[in-house]
């Protein structure tokens, strides 16, 4: 039997976006309510998408599962542009919510009603529906729950499942049947944060975390959300030429074609079987585009000839190695502000903090904003940069 945590004063909880039970901003709960879950860090790039793609929608507030996920809680008056949204790995319904959960065996109880009584369920099957081809809202309806909980409680994470399982079941709106992993038709996911409990039912599938022009994979290869937000944070312009000088598989450049319109793409890489992975994954679409093998160091492109670079820098994890970074990348980012207009951009992601920081205190670079996120549990940064500062 997994043993149960040591009793602790349920009024010392911290939750990690740093808040207390006592002092977190409760959440507004009402009809209208999604949550867009990225990787740690990224709430605030999908708050951002998520206000400019959508009229009227608001950010609410945003959460923080330990170093595994971020919610961005927000409104909008109806469901019908999410699925347009790129910068998520999931969105979700928020059907029920408390933020009055206690530590011990009585916040399952209080989940159990919760579940049971959850007042936007309907809506969020409706939503559900509306956001894919496929899902359906019928009087029978199968279901499993995905829990999460983070801080500390007298009960297993487990044990909060079932509380919310039986919620669901007892419920009088559908004929709710629990099913396996693989059949069930809707899935609520039910977070408990300190004492914060949010029931949701999930909109999206496999399809956004992983997009379907994505038939070529690579090693190391980024999540298509995490190139979207990287995109996003290039400021997308109608007439932009967009560089990424280490394309790996693509993703990063056909996450741009899908945020707007642009001038030309170019994309290349040293490794000839990443050039072949990306011109699989762009097929004939996302024109014009140019694909190349060439040096990232030595760019066959005219000075002052791109708007935007956005690019994954190397990590010298899996391959290369510290050592070798600190020789090439002084190299590479002069190479990127020769080809860079003076108007240009650079969006640049790596886990290489303090070689980083060495760049930024010789002046080599001068980050507008730097993003500390974290990608799969690995702490890495993004820098967004100007030509004209550096």
């Amino acid at each position: 039997m997994e043993p149960r945590p040591k009793k602790t004063d349920r009024r010392s909880r911290v939750a990690p976006d740093g808040t207390t039970p006592q002092t977190a901003k409760r959440v507004p709960f009402g009809p209208n309510l999604y949550i867009v879950q990225t990787q740690p860090g990224f709430a605030i790039v999908a708050a951002s998408e998520i206000e400019s793609r959508i009229q009227r929608a608001r950010t609410i507030n945003h959460r923080r599962v330990a170093d595994k996920a971020a919610l961005n809680l927000f409104w909008a008056p109806t469901p019908a542009r999410l699925p347009t949204l790129r910068c998520a790995e999931d969105v979700f319904s928020l059907a029920g919510y408390s933020s009055g959960v206690v530590a011990d065996r009585n916040g399952l109880l209080l989940s159990r009603a919760i579940a049971r009584t959850a007042p936007f369920v309907e809506q969020g099957l409706m939503a559900r529906v509306a956001f894919a081809r496929g899902n359906r809202a019928g009087r029978r309806l199968s279901f499993r729950v995905v829990a999460r909980t983070v801080g500390e409680h007298e009960f297993r994470r487990v044990d909060f499942q079932r509380a919310i399982e039986t919620g669901i079941i007892e419920r009088d709106d559908h004929s709710w049947r629990l099913g396996r992993e693989d059949e069930a038709e809707v899935e609520f996911w039910a977070t408990l944060i300190g004492a914060e409990l949010f029931l949701a039912i999930r909109l999206s599938d496999q399809r956004m975390r992983q997009r379907e022009y994505k038939v070529a994979h690579r090693h190391a290869s980024l999540r298509p959300s995490i190139a979207a937000a990287m995109a996003w944070l290039s400021e997308p312009r109608d007439n932009d030429v967009v560089l990424d000088p280490m394309c790996g598989a693509a993703t990063i450049l056909i996450e741009r074609a899908h945020l707007g319109r642009y001038a030309m793409l170019f994309a290349g890489d040293l490794d000839p079987t990443a050039i072949e992975d990306a011109r699989s994954n762009v097929g004939p679409r996302y024109k014009p585009i140019e694909l190349r093998r060439w040096d990232a160091v030595a760019l066959p492109l005219e000075t002052s000839s791109i708007d935007a670079v956005i690019t994954n820098l190397p990590w010298g994890a899996r391959v290369g190695s510290h050592g070798e970074n600190r020789q090439l990348y002084p190299r590479l980012l002069a190479e990127f502000r020769r080809v860079l207009r003076k108007t240009g951009r650079m969006v640049l992601l790596t886990s290489e903090s303090r070689l980083m920081r060495e760049m930024i205190s010789r002046g080599v670079i001068r980050p507008q904003k730097i993003l500390n996120v974290t990608i799969l549990g690995a702490p890495a940064a993004i820098y967004v940069c100007r030509a004209d500062q550096g």
